[in-house]
């Protein structure tokens, strides 16, 4: 297995020992954005690769080459393939899942920033489209359901203070009196002008949308 990108730590210690499984299928209601965030950013890389004056140019990459996802408030690494995703979209065809392997981690310590460089503004837009698009698209349902939108399902209700950042530079914009709970983060009018890129990294995206699927999937029948 080589690693060819680390978005993270490359110190961070993880439990290599027994992974578990993230999966989106293509029947998945965030499927199109995941696969979408994954292969712009794949993109990128090539890019970098093909550009790079140290390199030879840009290589494919082998089914053992593979990406690292730090996730910071989920404690978790992820690990991905991106062989059974891209190969199939090379061939004009949708690909029909993707899938992670996810390790224990040991927590980031507190105060630690993701490092991205040229990529932070990049990674940022990326995840913006993934955020929004998937709440913006779902919205309607909450509102329907629940009312005030400070009465929707926790995780949901996370994702729209994160989205609601997201359209404010980065920075967490909460006016309704809500507090809002996710894994090790907790947010109320108090921290209005934090950023959360300081917290929610790319894994945590990842783990985010995965349970957003899960809460929606009891309020929207497939």
């Amino acid at each position: 297995m080589v690693n060819r990108m680390i978005i993270g730590s490359t110190e961070r210690k993880f439990d290599n020992s027994r992974a578990d499984i993230l999966r989106f299928e293509s029947r998945d209601p965030a499927f199109p954005l995941v696969v979408t965030y994954l292969t712009a950013l794949f993109g990128f890389v090539g890019l970098l690769e093909l550009y790079n004056p140290d390199e030879k140019g840009a290589r494919p990459w082998a089914v053992t080459d593979v990406a690292t996802f730090d996730g910071n408030l989920c404690n978790s690494r992820i690990i991905w393939s991106p062989h059974h995703v891209v190969e199939p979209m090379i061939c004009n065809a949708w690909p029909r899942f993707v899938e992670f392997e996810v390790f224990k981690a040991d927590p980031i310590p507190t105060g630690r920033k993701l490092m991205l460089g040229v990529l932070e503004k990049y990674l940022f837009n990326l995840g913006q489209s993934l955020i929004t698009n998937f709440v913006e698209e779902y919205k309607h349902h909450l509102d329907s359901k629940y009312g005030k939108r400070s009465n929707w399902p926790p995780t949901w209700n996370f994702a729209r203070a994160i989205r609601n950042a997201m359209a404010h530079g980065g920075q967490i914009r909460i006016d309704d009196g809500a507090v809002v709970n996710w894994h090790n983060a907790s947010y109320s009018k108090a921290d209005n002008g934090k950023l959360i890129t300081d917290d929610v990294w790319p894994g945590d995206l990842l783990f985010l949308v995965k349970e957003m699927e899960r809460e929606i999937a009891e309020i929207v029948p497939k």
